[in-house]
């Protein structure tokens, strides 16, 4: 070997000797948000067939916040699907980006949703099995100021760490 090589060599490991750390704390940043924000509970749902059923009232609680998060390489579109029970009043249909987190809040002791990706040949996306494609875990005991009653997607579609200060700028306090 020459010299040169040697250096190169040298310089090489350098390189690879300061790329390590930085290398390693992307993938914890990415390991942390595939888990559960604190105090985040895996009840409340269950997955049934390709849909998503949200059990809000499992808990015995009036008011639910669900945290969703996208696993899929594409953006996941949630479609509600409602019985003749409740056909009336608006629908919560939502699109959650790739690898985003979605929080919806509830009063509804059951909800249903159907999972799509987009596909050029038809027009609301392929269905694809929500257990495959999306996480998600129940706040069963949070406190709620008086003007956040209801049914709506409280944060859109943002980070991990995004949504929960979002919910906490909403005034909403998750319980441990």
């Amino acid at each position: 070997m020459n010299l040169s090589t040697i250096i190169r060599h040298k310089i090489y490991m350098l390189v690879l000797l300061f790329m390590l750390p930085v290398v390693q704390s992307t993938a914890a940043a990415t390991e942390d948000d595939y888990k559960n924000p604190l105090g985040c509970r895996d009840t409340g749902y269950e997955f049934n067939l390709n849909s998503l059923e949200l059990l809000a009232k499992s808990q015995g609680v009036t008011q639910s916040m669900y945290f969703l998060h996208n696993l899929s390489a594409h953006k996941l579109t949630l479609y509600q699907m409602k019985g003749e029970e409740s056909s009336r009043g608006t629908y919560l249909n939502h699109q959650i980006g790739v690898g985003e987190w979605a929080v919806l809040s509830t009063t509804e002791p059951h909800m249903k949703f159907i999972c799509t990706v987009p596909d050029s040949t038809r027009a609301y996306g392929k269905i694809v099995r929500c257990a495959d494609n999306i996480h998600v875990c129940e706040y069963t005991n949070v406190k709620y100021g008086l003007n956040n009653k209801g049914n709506y997607w409280l944060v859109n579609s943002s980070t991990k760490n995004g949504a929960i200060r979002e919910v906490v700028r909403y005034g909403i306090i998750p319980a441990v």
